[in-house]
């Protein structure tokens, strides 16, 4: 069917264009659902010479919506995860080449009724049925690819949650991963909440019943880890670390692998096995350039919502969150105390005591914030429904 789509690009550009949707759906992570769209006419709305002005006609994309039903609160709030992980990878890799290794978003419908994500379409095929397949020669390409795209999330201060077969993918063509769905991701230093899906692919921190600690960049690597033994042994799942040994990975990796199978505070991230245990540089950008870019923007946001809601209460533990971040950052992410001894914004639980604990070392900006323009913020700070 044909219809007009009016939406922001991750730049910001407004965009209304003619397009062509297919009908037929498919799962696009939790509560998502996925249909292909056509953008046939060029876009009005982007100013002259942007690089939204002109460029879209012929475009194909996927468009990401809610489901229906009684699930369809849980699907806006998975919404808001996507365009928060895809907009800041957007911010922290405009000015160095957009990382193939993840999902690019294009652009967002955040304040209507029927709001939806848009991705450039997907580059492979799920793990789930590629990765017993993988040449030898692949392999190593397969394992910097993977790290590379999840240092890349943790650059930006995401973590992904769901780390499996079915969420990356491998272009073989290409050679490399792409991870997609978003859709249960969530910030650096925000309390751990149970993520539904198999054990074999979700840790202990992150189950119902055993769910404690707040969630930092060594989180995924515990599944990274499943993942990458997953490829090695040609689709068998892990069942104990001897078998990291028996398939020649320990030695790969240095003895770092086996180590992303214990309790997250002393879990290797995935930049730690990238640098460390197969000897690659990370040259991705600093995690403090990106805290500087958040703190500005959020500074912007209260500004401009002083001027247009003057007796607008300000969101709990904001002020105390961007101190909390500057001085991370003024320490250059170096000497801050455990976080069993600093205690951050108001009102998020962690462990010891009715306040959340402080960020390890290194992790980026964590709570997410009304600066940060999503569906639910905009529904909770009066901007949009």
């Amino acid at each position: 069917m044909r219809d007009k789509l009016q939406f922001r690009r991750v730049n910001g550009e407004p965009q209304v264009v003619d397009a062509d949707i297919a009908e037929a759906e498919t799962p696009a992570g939790e509560y998502l659902m996925a249909r292909k769209v056509v953008l046939e006419g060029d876009a009005a709305g982007g100013s002259p010479g942007s690089a939204a002005a002109g460029t879209t006609r012929g475009t194909e994309l996927r468009q990401h919506r809610p489901v229906g039903g009684d699930r369809r609160l849980d699907g806006y709030q998975r919404l808001d995860n996507e365009i928060l992980a895809g907009r800041r990878l957007h911010d922290a890799a405009d000015w160095s080449g957009y990382p193939p290794e993840v999902a690019r978003l294009y652009g967002d419908e955040a304040v209507s009724a029927e709001p939806y994500t848009l991705w450039l379409p997907y580059r492979g095929l799920p793990l789930r049925e590629v990765g017993a397949y993988l040449l030898t020669e692949e392999f190593e390409k397969f394992t910097v690819s993977l790290l590379t795209g999840l240092c890349w999330l943790a650059t930006v201060g995401i973590v992904h949650r769901a780390i499996s077969p079915d969420t990356v993918l491998w272009d073989g063509q290409r050679g490399r991963v792409q991870v997609t769905d978003f859709s249960r991701s969530t910030v650096f230093g925000t309390a751990r909440t149970p993520v539904a899906g198999s054990h074999l692919w979700v840790p202990k921190e992150q189950r119902a019943g055993t769910c404690y600690g707040l969630s930092g960049p060594a989180d995924d690597a515990w599944a990274a880890g499943r993942l990458i033994y997953y490829v090695a042994s040609h689709g068998e799942d892990l069942e104990h670390r001897g078998q990291l040994a028996e398939t020649g990975l320990e030695d790969m990796f240095r003895g770092q692998l086996g180590m992303v199978f214990g309790p997250p505070e002393g879990r290797p991230t995935a930049s730690d096995l990238l640098e460390y245990g197969l000897g690659r540089r990370n040259s991705l950008p600093s995690a403090d350039g990106t805290a500087t870019r958040l703190i500005a923007a959020r500074e912007v946001f209260l500004q401009a919502r002083g001027r247009k809601h003057p007796s607008a209460p300000v969101p709990p533990g904001l002020h105390a969150d961007l101190a909390w971040t500057s001085r991370l950052q003024s320490s250059g992410g170096a000497g801050e105390p455990s976080p069993a001894g600093m205690a951050g914004p108001a009102g998020m639980a962690g462990p010891g005591g009715s306040g959340p604990a402080g960020r390890p070392p290194g992790y980026p900006p964590g709570p997410r914030t009304p600066g940060e323009d999503t569906t639910r913020n905009k529904r909770r700070w009066g901007r949009g429904e």
